[in-house]
């Protein structure tokens, strides 16, 4: 070691080789190459190691599943929840994280309209009666025989489901104004019955001297050639009858004579013109009769006026 009197170590080398080339490395490793004490970032005798997750100074988390387990398998799923299965924050329609909700109706990403009641209010009590009336009582659609969009109406005389006969009157017009009279006459004046007394349905009748309800007597007095007027009256009326019926006969027969021949005529025979005239002959008979009732009537009412002025 070139020293006097030296006991050789003070040149030995790590090794023990006086003046030797090997010393300590910075590992405190005789003839080392300093390595052997590195830390993860290369620091001989560093603090820095590796954590965990392989990480050189790191604090073991970058590795770590969200269980905190390092390499570890769970993770956060669609919902963020670890280990989830992603259905915690699904939307009504299925998606995660979706905007779809159900709606007031429970319709998903419904618009609130399905479940509305007649009167606009979702899931409301309100609902069409029988006339299709919003909260209505079923009364505004009622016949007139109260039941619900029924037929039944009034009729001209104002009665439900009538026929409109009930206020006819008696000519058959519906609320008209004619009624019977006193004689049972439809729209009548009430004269058609009268008797001669001005009673409806009376027994009254003017007598031979036109007296109503007399008794013939008050006009006996009278005389026409010493012959009561009724007696002469009564004669003449019967000899005038009895004359006019009997040619009126003879005129029937005689016409149902002439229907008969006119029926078979021979144009050729030629005798029409005898048999027409035998008819214009009894038809001027029957002319004449009539003409002599007439005469006889006339002659009656003015010898009767006659007598009366006469008389008064």
């Amino acid at each position: 070691c070139d020293i006097c009197g030296g006991d050789d170590s003070t040149c030995l080398d790590c090794a023990g080789e006086p003046n030797g080339p090997l010393a300590y490395d910075a590992c405190d490793i005789c003839g080392g190459d300093s390595t052997t004490c590195l830390d993860c970032f290369g620091v001989p005798n560093g603090p820095s190691t590796y954590d965990a997750c392989d990480i050189c100074g790191g604090d073991g988390s970058s590795c770590l599943d969200c269980l905190g387990v390092a390499f570890g398998s769970s993770k956060y799923d669609l919902c963020d929840v670890c280990d989830g299965d992603s259905s915690t924050c699904l939307d009504c329609a299925g998606v995660p994280n979706g905007p779809a909700v159900y709606d007031l109706c429970d319709v998903c990403d419904g618009d609130n309209t399905t479940c509305l009641d007649c009167a606009g209010v979702p899931n409301g009590a309100a609902t069409y009666d029988v006339c299709d009336v919003c909260q209505g009582d079923s009364s505004t659609c009622l016949d007139c025989a109260g039941i619900p969009n029924g037929p039944t109406v009034y009729d001209i005389c104002d009665v439900c489901g009538g026929d409109g006969t009930t206020c006819d009157d008696c000519a058959g017009v519906p609320l008209g104004t004619c009624e019977y009279d006193a004689c049972d006459v439809c729209c009548g004046d009430g004269t058609t019955c009268l008797d001669c007394a001005g009673t409806p349905f009376g027994t009254c009748k003017y007598d031979n001297c036109g007296v109503c309800c007399g008794d013939g007597s008050s006009c006996v007095c009278l005389a026409i050639h010493k012959c009561p007027t009724v007696e002469v009256d009564h004669a003449l009326l019967e000899w005038s009858i009895v004359a006019t019926m009997d040619r009126i006969e003879h005129t029937v027969d005689v016409l149902e004579g002439i229907k008969a021949e006119l029926c078979r005529y021979d144009v050729a025979r030629g005798n029409l013109a005898s048999e027409v005239a035998e008819f214009l002959g009894v038809s001027n008979s029957f002319r004449e009769i009539l003409e002599n009732f007439c005469y006889v009537q006339i002659f009656f009412k003015e010898t009767l006026e006659e007598a009366l002025a006469t008389t008064i």
